[in-house]
């Protein structure tokens, strides 16, 4: 038998390499089919081998103690190393179907054929190693699956990688291929691999009763793997990411079925029915086929469960941490603790709201009653306790109190079976899991936010590098405090500007252009949502710019942020002011921020003041000020550096007469030295009356860019030319005499 499963082996994988490359060619328009129904037809047959039996060398004790080859260590060694790399593989051969990816494909090239291969020529070890001493003395069905699964792995990879270009490979592909060997082949390591190398050893068991340096590590490690994957996978793409996950979750999963097989079907006493046992099947599946309302559930109520059990273990002081089922315990609760958290953090679901937790808890009632039920049910059978709903496990850990709580016992009769139920614990475990559920839930929400920031405050320092080498090489050596172009003179200029929020596909400005000249006064128009505050808030390095430049007297806004800024005063359309403190404390902290001298403040200060005729309430706490008192104190904030440029975003709002006219004419003095005035407003008649020239901007377009003087020449009023150009109304021109 040993012979002919040799020659079997050899002669299908051959065939299967040419036949499979016969059907890929001939088929060509479905070959991406034909390689999905081999690929899952190899993880069934691998998934039903497993299940059909325990593996033989699960039970090596260390390498120089019992196994399934005497005192054989190296037998014992190559045995185990092909056992783990070959659930990689065909893990890997299974999602290589559906996720094209590079970096798979050169693990499936350089580790899964090396590794097919020597399963052909060590097979007698491979079959001993998974079905036992008389593996080729007496007839095993596992045998012939064992053939089949390897003719299969063989045939897909030959198909797809025995070719003249099989060792061609890029430096950065080599790269990827190291640093993913690792953990891709840790995530499914069997969890009899140490013990089976190593023994039990004398370590320390992870039992509750006092925290272990071994039980320590296990949950410092239960926080510290999850960052790292987070870290690691956080930049890659969504294939990449989602492809990752699939596979830990399935890896893991394998790892877990090691205490199952097909007779526990049988046994509803062994079905793994406890939270943290059935999250090993709801992840995967959730990845799978997308699944949100199923992951909402097990994000929820198995992440709870699985640190609960953390904290608590199950298992007894006096067994080794490289025990099976210690491994075992450990992979179930760690996965199904920080695997939900991690799809969430990594984007591929998301992060749930309140609404989610509410169906979640309405989920679990369900889960939980028929739980209730099934133990009630099971315990005339033999020993049944899934979530620990009919032993004292938890109640022994909390103290005398809680196992009070157990005392009110019901019991009835169903027919022969005897139905017993614990209301006075089992309703307090509920609601207090319900309620640890909700608190863990704000705790990550939390969390979240940190994340978020942090992630923002990284992805800002690397804009804010990328920014800093664009500048230092335009600017060819000059000193960043010089403009990037022109002489410092006032301007503005505005050059393709376009600007979308987020993934939106629209953009709310579009390749907007227009330059703006010193001693001009500048009025911006348009309806509501146009654009205009978009653009201000670009100007002023309120909001990001996404493609084109904005140049405040030379400086570009994007890469001389500070620079730009200094030459800005800005009038917000809706201002925030420190309303504690008095007019005069408000102003003198804006000119400290821009390093005003305090002669030139104090000029300045007064002449505003007087302007603005706020002698008698300049001291007093603005709290106490009317809008139009506070509007004007906005406005003496931003001319008290004397800028360059004054941006304001419909300054004249609530604003009674005389405080409109004291703006107006505070305006025109400020051009009148120079300097530039841009304000947006919905008042064309003021528009009309001060403005140097205007521009028009409609759904993210500027339209035009017009002098006041040269309508006025053709005896267009502003406010029919402003309708007419946003297509609310039709204009006549007047021809002069002359003309």
């Amino acid at each position: 038998m040993l012979v002919l499963s040799y020659v079997l082996v050899f002669l299908l994988s051959i065939a299967g390499i040419f036949g499979l490359k016969f059907l890929l060619k001939k088929f060509e328009n479905k070959k991406d089919l034909i390689l999905k129904v081999v690929s899952v037809s190899l993880f069934v047959l691998m998934f039903v081998r497993y299940m059909m039996g325990d593996v033989a060398i699960a039970e090596t004790r260390g390498l120089n103690m019992y196994s399934p080859f005497g005192d054989n260590v190296f037998n014992t060694m190559v045995g185990l190393i092909l056992i783990w790399v070959t659930y990689g593989s065909i893990l890997l051969i299974t999602l290589y179907s559906f996720f094209k990816i590079d970096t798979v494909k050169n693990v499936l090239k350089f580790v899964a054929v090396p590794n097919m291969l020597l399963n052909g020529i060590f097979f007698y070890v491979y079959g001993v190693s998974i079905i036992g001493v008389n593996a080729f003395v007496e007839f095993d069905f596992r045998l012939v699956l064992l053939i089949i699964e390897t003719v299969i792995s063989m045939s897909y990879l030959g198909a797809l990688f025995f070719r003249k270009d099989y060792f061609k490979i890029s430096k950065i592909e080599v790269k990827n291929l190291f640093l993913s060997i690792v953990p891709i082949f840790i995530a499914v390591l069997p969890a009899y691999f140490l013990q089976g190398f190593v023994g039990f050893k004398s370590f320390n068991g992870l039992d509750f009763d006092g925290f272990t340096p071994e039980h320590r590590i296990m949950l410092y490690a239960s926080f510290v793997i999850p960052i790292l994957i987070c870290l690691a996978l956080r930049n890659k793409s969504y294939e990449i990411r989602r492809f990752s996950m699939i596979y830990l979750s399935l890896a893991t999963m394998w790892t877990y079925l090691n205490n199952y097989g097909f007779s526990n079907i049988t046994d509803p006493l062994s079905w793994p029915l406890h939270l943290c046992n059935t999250a090993m099947f709801i992840i995967p599946i959730c990845l799978i086929f997308k699944m949100n309302r199923l992951f909402y559930f097990t994000f929820f109520i198995n992440v709870m469960g699985a640190l609960l059990a953390m904290l608590m273990p199950n298992t007894s002081a006096d067994t080794s941490i490289l025990q099976t089922s210690v491994i075992i315990f450990w992979v179930n609760h760690f996965c199904a603790f920080f695997m939900p958290v991690l799809l969430v953090a990594l984007k591929l679901f998301e992060r749930p709201k309140l609404k989610q937790w509410v169906y979640s808890m309405i989920a679990f009632v369900v889960y939980f009653v028929c739980i209730l039920i099934i133990n009630a049910w099971f315990s005339n059978y033999g020993d049944v306790d899934f979530f620990f709903l009919n032993s004292d496990f938890i109640v022994d850990k909390l103290g005398k109190w809680a196992e009070n709580t157990r005392n009110f016992v019901v019991s009835f009769e169903v027919k022969d079976l005897t139905l017993t139920f614990y209301p006075v614990y089992q309703s307090l475990f509920f609601v207090v899991y319900c309620f640890i559920s909700l608190a863990i839930w704000f705790v990550y929400e939390q969390l979240f936010q940190i994340w978020d920031l942090n992630e923002d405050r990284r992805a800002r320092e690397k804009d804010y590098r990328r920014l800093k080498r664009e500048l230092a090489f335009l600017l060819q050596g000059r000193s960043e405090d010089e403009p990037m172009s022109g002489d410092n003179k006032p301007c503005l200029e505005l050059k393709k500007f376009s600007k979308k929020y987020g993934t939106n596909k629209h953009y709310s400005v579009k390749d907007a252009s227009f330059k703006v000249n010193g001693g001009e006064i500048f009025g911006f128009l348009g309806p509501n949502g146009a654009g205009k505050s978009t653009i201000i808030k670009s100007i002023v390095g309120i909001q990001t710019i996404t493609s084109g430049s904005i140049e405040i007297c030379g400086y570009d806004v994007k890469r001389q942020a500070v620079q730009a800024k200094k030459e800005i005063g800005f009038v917000p359309d809706h201002y925030a002011l420190y309303e504690n403190l008095t007019g005069r404390e408000y102003i003198n902290y804006i000119a400290d921020l821009y390093g005003v001298s305090k002669e030139d403040r104090d000029e300045r200060i007064n002449r505003y003041v007087t302007n603005f005729q706020l002698e008698g309430a300049f001291d007093n706490q603005m709290k106490t000020y009317s809008h139009g008192m506070k509007q004007k104190i906005t406005i003496m904030a931003a001319l008290v550096h004397d800028p360059k440029v004054w941006i304001l975003d419909e300054p004249l709002t609530g604003l009674d007469p005389t405080s409109i006219y004291q703006v107006k004419e505070c305006m025109k003095e400020h051009a009148r030295a120079g300097n530039i005035v841009f304000f947006s407003s919905h008042i064309i008649d003021v528009v009309e009356k001060i403005c140097d020239r205007i521009a028009i901007i409609k759904k993210g377009n500027v339209l035009c860019d017009v002098k006041v003087k040269d309508l006025e020449k053709k005896k267009i009023n502003l406010e029919d030319f402003y309708l007419e150009n946003i297509g609310e109304k039709e204009i006549v021109v007047e021809e002069t005499k002359g003309e």
